[in-house]
């Protein structure tokens, strides 16, 4: 068969629906990963022949596909500012949310060497990609998962990444202080993983998704935790759910923290909350009197 003929086919057993709006650009971005070429060239080459290797591949993907499996998960790869980075159901996949954080850090101004933090690394997209540019930072990286972990460290070797992964829950087991840190925590609220697009539900990691009943449960522990773990004047940067500043906000000044900045998505929804430490905490956060 033909690519154009193969594309055709996919899209063909592609069922149009929640989470899969245009079936012929995703048989063109499967087929593009399958041949291991960009989906510009499937465009340009639509008479080129497939092997048939390489069409049995394409085919079992398009049917995992229409199952409701992630591409990426089939691909086993997906993009990140600029980088290409593996993905399993170890993790979360990375999104364009994420490379927000990625877009504020580059406006902070750092010290030099700074010592750097992802919390929740999942695959580890933030901390390599920090990692990277930012060649003369360290940085560590801890998640709860063994899996993600392992997931974490695969990405940083192939992408010679110097990171220290190592596991824990948040950030309490880790000697201050950072001059960076990074969390993508899970921050949707628990009540509505179920409704959530069929292929992040039944795929996605669960302990990657639900955050407590408003979904900001562990932003608020990490939160809690930023006095020690913050050098003087250091940042944080907290990706969060819509609406979850609100509920973040009237936290911060106790725990001698600033806003600095909103992190807005194209649909101009808070996204990243970019914090300083500017003082020591004037109470513990939830202490009596």
């Amino acid at each position: 068969m033909t690519v154009g003929e193969l594309q055709r086919e996919g899209a063909s057993r592609l069922p149009r629906g929640e989470g899969l709006p245009d079936p012929g650009h995703e048989a063109r971005w499967l087929l593009a990963r399958a041949m291991e070429r960009s989906e510009s060239w499937v465009l340009a080459h639509g008479d080129e022949p497939v092997e048939e290797a390489t069409t049995a591949r394409f085919r079992a993907w398009v049917e995992r596909r229409a199952g409701g499996e992630p591409a990426h998960y089939i691909a086993g790869a997906c993009s990140f500012c600029g980088r290409e980075f593996l993905v399993s159901p170890a993790a979360l996949i990375p999104r364009p949310e994420t490379e927000l954080v990625i877009s504020c850090v580059q406006r902070l101004t750092l010290p030099p060497r700074p010592h750097v933090l992802d919390v929740g690394t999942g695959s580890g997209c933030l901390a390599v990609t920090l990692a990277l540019d930012l060649p003369d930072a360290s940085v560590a990286a801890t998640d709860l998962s063994l899996a993600a972990l392992e997931l974490g460290r695969r990405n940083g070797e192939r992408l010679s990444a110097r990171v220290h992964f190592a596991m824990g829950d948040l950030a309490s087991h880790l000697r201050a202080p950072f001059d960076l840190i990074v969390a993508n925590l899970p921050y949707v609220p628990s009540g509505e993983v179920a409704g959530l697009p069929r292929e992040i539900r039944d795929h996605e990691p669960p302990l990657a998704l639900a955050g407590g009943a408003d979904g900001a449960d562990l932003l608020r522990d990490l939160l809690a935790d930023l006095p020690r773990l913050l050098a003087p004047r250091g940042f944080a940067l907290l990706e969060m759910g819509p609406g979850q500043r609100h509920a973040l906000a009237p936290l911060l000044g106790a725990l001698g923290l600033s806003e600095v900045e909103r992190g807005l998505d194209h649909a101009g929804v808070e996204r990243v909350l970019v914090l300083q430490r500017v003082q020591r905490p004037v109470a513990s956060v939830g202490s009596p009197g």
